[in-house]
């Protein structure tokens, strides 16, 4: 367990790091609530993204976004309402992404 904790940190930590250097500002991240969680949350050019990172290390299971289902969409919409209630915020333009990382990782496991 503690080893798919490092894979999907490091992918986490990856998209965050692609996602400013693509010109985006990392609002928040790993934003939870009791309805579920965000792992990213950015805005670029007047859109909040909501952003789920998937993290694999390779394909035995299919592509890491096969593993987002209908309850996690709904988790999805319910954390982002969530966290513009909280902050009291208003956007027209909201979009839910999601990130699929495949690479090799070599992660401390300790």
């Amino acid at each position: 367990m503690r080893y798919r904790k490092n894979v999907g940190d490091s992918g986490e930590e990856f998209a965050a790091k692609m996602l400013e250097n693509a010109g985006f500002e990392i609002m928040e991240r790993n934003f939870w609530t009791k309805m579920g969680e965000a792992d990213i949350i950015a805005r670029k050019d007047g859109r909040l993204h909501f952003i789920e990172v998937k993290t694999r290390t390779n394909f035995n299971y299919g592509f890491p976004s096969d593993s987002i289902t209908e309850e996690k969409k709904r988790s999805m919409r319910r954390v982002a309402e969530q966290y513009l209630n909280q902050r009291r915020m208003y956007w027209k333009n909201i979009s839910f992404d999601v990130y699929e990382i495949v690479a090799n990782l070599v992660v401390d496991c300790m």
